[in-house]
């Protein structure tokens, strides 16, 4: 049983605590347990879809036990921004390879001008296909973007000049957001599905 130094005992016994032998990143010995790495050519969207899984999985827990909202709202809104982020810097890389463009995609964080310039990329692929469906895509990813414009708002409660990050925004229904997202999943799927069809048919073809 753990004690003082006054010698006063705790009714408690403390948990483990950060020792010599403990590592952070090891090799499991049940292969079940080991996160592999590094086995994909090209992990933007296996980067992309584990955040979105991320946050699908926090909304669900959210949802079946009606608590955690306000702590658990931050990182699950991180989550669905990063997804965005890095969809459309993947699809950006991939549709400029296929259009033999060298440039891999604009080193910003800033998910509206990234959009324009993948929802252009789009366009030229495959210009007839889901055109309401991009042009609402648009206008929620302006909606997104004027909450949080650099990712930054929902991982830190003051910007850096010290003002609150998310003023005048008092509720935010995660479910909905979660549904929103999805919507927003099927379209960026497909797209990426596509053009990596496009890719293997043009190196079958070399």
């Amino acid at each position: 049983m753990a004690k003082r130094k006054n010698n006063i005992k705790l009714n408690f016994e403390l948990p483990p605590l950060p020792s010599t032998e403990d590592k952070l990143f090891n090799t499991a010995k049940d292969k079940w347990n080991n996160a592999c790495l590094n086995f994909l050519n090209d992990d933007w969207s296996f980067y992309a879809i584990g955040y979105k899984d991320a946050a699908d999985i926090l909304v669900g827990y959210i949802e079946e036990k009606q608590r955690y909202h306000y702590t658990l709202l931050y990182p699950i809104m991180f989550l669905y921004r990063q997804y965005l982020e890095l969809m459309l810097k993947g699809l950006i890389r991939k549709g400029r390879r296929l259009k033999d463009i060298s440039q891999p995609f604009p080193q910003i964080h800033k998910i509206d001008d990234l959009w324009r310039d993948c929802s252009e990329i789009l366009h030229e692929i495959s210009p007839n296909d889901f055109v309401e469906e991009i042009r609402q895509i648009s206008r929620l990813i302006s909606e997104f973007c004027k909450v949080d414009s650099t990712s930054t708002a929902f991982r830190y409660p003051e910007d850096k000049k010290g003002n609150p990050s998310l003023p005048g925004l008092p509720h935010i229904d995660l479910l909905n957001v979660r549904d929103v997202i999805e919507k927003i999943a099927v379209i960026f799927g497909g797209a990426d599905a596509l053009i990596s069809e496009y890719l293997s048919i043009r190196a079958d073809m070399t």
